[in-house]
């Protein structure tokens, strides 16, 4: 999911800081989420799925992928 997301910002000129900017999150914590270290809240993932549905111009971004990012990525 993060390297999709990655590419569907890049294709619109985004990174993942302004991903972070429009989502009122910082860097790094946006950073410690993608890598799988933090589970967000749902407050967190839900503006994380609307900040990335907005920058990409897409509706395929829910909070449920933000939230199973950790469980994802192979730990270990």
């Amino acid at each position: 999911m993060k390297d999709r997301l990655i590419q569907d910002l890049k294709a619109d000129r985004y990174t993942l800081g302004h991903l972070a900017e429009e989502a009122n999150i910082s860097r790094s914590y946006l950073s410690t989420i993608l890598n799988g270290k933090l589970l967000p809240s749902i407050h967190v993932a839900t503006s994380l799925a609307m900040a990335a549905n907005r920058l990409t111009n897409k509706t395929t971004y829910t909070p449920d992928q933000f939230l199973r990012i950790a469980k994802e990525l192979p730990h270990a």
